[in-house]
């Protein structure tokens, strides 16, 4: 797992989310999960939803809907729905630093009250620790600019470190 100093600015942590990115568009999924902390306590259809590999694969292939399968996808909204999405490299590319503002580094004020926790959702989680969070909306998509968004938390690991968690890759 990447930390990055406590200390680290938002340019620190645009550049982790642009390294996760970069895994996705060379379709390195275990190398991916291995980066940043995953938000392994949702409950998706009253089971505990874990993020792998392949959810995070389906994840982009599904266009956010990583509890469904290829089939279940044409199933429910027709054969001409697409499944085949992948992520593109956004470094690769000439408008890089345009799109690498489209990350939105939240550092929060106040710590995260128990309250807040229940509201978010994140109470199963170590969100005493929880910092900040990242809005990143350059997730692209065969090329294509998406409207999926990479939605991620900033936690201290410890006194002096901070990675991210991930939460999930949904339309905003």
């Amino acid at each position: 797992m990447r930390t990055l100093s406590v200390n680290a600015g938002t340019a620190e942590i645009k550049n982790l989310v642009a390294e996760w990115l970069e895994l996705l568009a060379q379709e390195k999924y275990v190398e991916a999960l291995e980066l940043i902390l995953y938000d392994n306590t949702q409950v998706v259809d009253a089971t505990l939803w874990t993020w792998t590999p392949q959810n995070l694969e389906a994840a982009v292939f599904t266009y956010g809907m990583p509890w469904f399968t290829k089939e279940e996808m044409k199933k429910r909204y027709g054969e001409d729905c697409r499944v085949d999405y992948k992520v593109t490299s956004v470094l690769a590319r000439s408008d890089k630093e345009e799109l690498l503002e489209k990350i939105d580094v939240l550092f929060f004020d106040d710590a995260v009250t128990d309250e807040m926790a229940k509201t978010w959702g994140i109470e199963k989680l170590d969100y005493k620790n929880i910092i900040g969070d990242v809005i990143c909306d350059c997730v692209l998509l065969d090329g294509e600019l998406s409207d999926l968004s990479a939605l991620f938390w900033i936690q201290k690991t410890d006194d002096e470190n901070m990675t991210l968690i991930f939460r999930d890759l949904h339309v905003m």
